[in-house]
């Protein structure tokens, strides 16, 4: 731990002209979201709940599982991430804000699930799970995840901000990001299982799956992988990452796409093939709307496509990994492959029949501005680089 860090200059994004860019582009985002919503909530409001579910859970699932993955690689002494591991953090930075979009779900829950409606009528299924499923519960849970991710977020990374600012050796706050790294990882694992099956799986209270929270799991930590790969990429090819990362830190970011995507297909699989062979109604009901033919079932052939097939054949070869135009390639195919996953969820439980208009897109796109305009926010504020113990052994890994 008293490593010293290496005598290269530490970037600072004030001035840089990407962030400015992102900036301009989240605010372009943000308008077409906020026209698409005043045009929607006019001519079609019941198109409204489903897309802020899906562009509303996209950008928070990336954003807290980033928090997430800050704490796993405190949690293994991941030393050869030490030079981006405040760009992690960048992409976590908009979680403190985004909890606030919990609050429509706890002030209008009846307008975004329907096992509210169905409770009071009576139901006899739902009836059976009303321990879980009711409202002043509920809203109990809302508040629980939203204090775990605040309270992680603040502790996470506001320990590795404070390491900035003390002198070299003075290790403190790190050391106490890998003491509680473990309880943090825990933590996520439990809230956001919970948090999917609330805000997900409980569109179809009648149907269930055992392994779904692994599933968005899987999905979720994809899509962080992906949207880190970019921003590295981004920077370190206009120059202000050139000094720490390297083409070994492209080969691992590579890997660890590569590896998740494997992950989440298995996962996916495993939950279908389950359910297929079990051949039971109260399982089955949910692909049956959404593969029976000319409807749904687009998303459904699409999702492998994107989520497994396309980034598993640019990322097979190991140059591959490590070539820019390949790895942005990849990363972008995932993050459509993630939309698509979640529309695959959510907006069947809205519409029987198949639902795509400019109504999701602008307000997906929207969605898309306010992530960007919140990660600038972080960005220009502290250093490119975390000051870390691991960073000399970071600047000399070598990917295997």
């Amino acid at each position: 731990m008293d490593a010293h860090l290496p005598e290269r200059r530490i970037p600072t994004l004030q001035n840089a002209p990407f962030v400015h860019w992102l900036r301009r582009l989240g605010v372009v985002f943000l308008g077409v979201g906020v026209v698409g919503s005043a045009l929607t909530a006019l001519l079609t409001p019941e198109r409204l709940a489903p897309n802020y579910i899906v562009g509303f859970f996209f950008i928070l699932s990336v954003a807290v599982t980033a928090t997430f993955m800050t704490a796993l690689l405190f949690l293994v002494r991941a030393g050869w991430s030490a030079v981006i591991r405040r760009i992690v953090e960048f992409v976590a930075s908009p979680l403190p804000f985004l909890l606030l979009g919990l609050l429509p779900f706890a002030l209008l829950p009846g307008t975004f699930f329907h096992w509210i409606h169905e409770l009071h009528a009576g139901d006899p299924i739902l009836g059976s799970k009303s321990w879980y499923l009711n409202e002043p519960f509920f809203l109990v849970r809302l508040l629980l995840y939203a204090l775990i991710w605040a309270a992680m977020y603040r502790f996470l990374i506001g320990n590795s901000l404070r390491q900035d600012t003390l002198p070299e050796g003075d290790w403190t706050p790190t050391r106490r990001n890998l003491r509680w790294a473990a309880a943090w990882v825990l933590l996520y694992g439990l809230s956001f299982t919970f948090a999917s099956v609330d805000l997900l799986m409980a569109l179809e209270p009648h149907w269930y799956s055992t392994i779904f929270g692994v599933y968005v799991f899987a999905a979720s930590f994809t899509a962080t992988i992906a949207t880190v790969t970019l921003l590295v990429v981004a920077l370190r090819e206009q120059g202000y990452l050139r000094d720490f990362v390297t083409v070994e830190h492209y080969h691992d970011l590579g890997k660890l796409l590569f590896a998740f995507c494997i992950f989440w297909a298995y996962i996916a699989f495993s939950q279908y093939m389950l359910i297929w062979y079990g051949n039971l109604p109260e399982e089955t009901v949910y692909f049956l709307k959404r593969m029976g033919q000319g409807t749904w079932q687009v998303f459904g052939i699409l999702l492998p496509v994107f989520r497994f097939v396309l980034p598993f054949l640019l990322l097979l070869r190991r140059d591959a990994k490590r070539t820019p135009a390949v790895l942005v390639t990849a990363s972008v195919i995932v993050l459509v492959g993630h939309y698509l996953d979640l529309a695959w969820i959510v907006l069947p439980a809205f519409a029987p029949s198949l639902r795509w208009g400019w109504q999701e897109l602008t307000l997906f796109v929207g969605f898309l501005g306010v992530f960007m305009l919140l990660l600038t926010r972080l960005m220009v504020r502290v250093p490119a680089v975390a000051r870390d113990p691991y960073l000399e052994e970071s600047l000399h890994t070598v990917s295997g």
